[in-house]
């Protein structure tokens, strides 16, 4: 016996877990901004989703299947409303929660690909066809159902590759690096003064001068002076997998800085 309908409790369920969605979104929003390759992987997703289904002829099979299950029209209105107004809100919902977005937008693009080769193949059987795949083409519902599956797959792939430009956190550690940059500058001038007091008839300062009062540099950062008690500068420069636009920090003798660059 089919449960009966309720469109007074689906509507207040729906509403109640958008509320949850965009409290927990604004939140996620509002401490860590998404950066732009989750939005693009997001809009690649759904434009995959709906191209590939379209093009298979996925979709009159699936509003045979969706007829069949909500026989009434009004039933079918609701529900279509229903799904869209889901849809948009899980969609902006998985932009500001970036990896889990894309994540989960990747699932259900597989999954839809998985039902495509699975009707095709029961398409193909002999005997009668059931109702919801009368007149469909089992190759081109198989061919868009594997596309949808692999270029989900590629887009996912780089995705969890570019992990930090899809959570947004790239900018942020740049701005770490760039802080690194800043210490060590200001630990290292630090460390030359002391060592010009201690040998005031010294020339330049070195690296290993410094290191001998105290500076020890952060670990892959390079370290160059040409620094005296009138002249010169402490240069740090970062390593290239921070990927900085300036990754060097200069401190002159006066203690003068000019901080990298994120």
């Amino acid at each position: 016996m089919r449960k009966a309908y309720s469109v007074s409790k689906t509507l207040s369920s729906f509403v109640s877990s958008v509320g949850i969605v965009l409290a927990a979104a604004t939140h996620a929003f509002a401490n860590n901004a998404p950066g732009p390759l989750a939005v693009v992987s997001l809009f690649s997703l759904v434009i995959l989703i709906v191209a590939l289904t379209a093009a298979g002829g996925g979709y009159a099979v699936i509003k045979r299947l969706h007829d069949a299950k909500y026989p009434s029209r009004a039933k079918r209105a609701i529900m279509n409303i229903l799904e869209f107004v889901a849809g948009v809100v899980l969609f902006f919902a998985g932009v500001l929660s970036t990896v889990f977005g894309v994540l989960g937008f990747s699932l259900y693009a597989i999954g839809r690909g998985v039902k495509m080769i699975k009707w095709s193949a029961e398409a193909q059987r002999e005997g009668a066809q059931p109702a919801h795949l009368e007149g469909v083409n089992p190759n081109r519902l198989r061919f868009a159902g594997i596309m949808l599956v692999v270029l989900t797959l590629l887009v996912a792939g780089y995705s969890m590759i570019n992990l930090d430009e899809v959570t947004g956190t790239a900018d942020s550690k740049k701005r770490m690096y760039v802080r690194v940059l800043r210490n060590d500058a200001e630990k290292a001038h630090g460390a030359a003064q002391a060592f010009l007091e201690a040998n005031p008839k010294a020339g330049k300062v070195t690296c290993e001068d410094m290191a001998a009062f105290g500076y020890e540099p952060t670990p892959d950062v390079t370290c160059f002076s040409d620094m005296t008690a009138a002249s010169g500068s402490i240069r740090l420069t970062g390593p290239e997998r921070w990927k900085l636009k300036r990754p060097v920090a200069v401190i002159t003798h006066k203690g003068e800085l000019t901080p990298a660059e994120p």
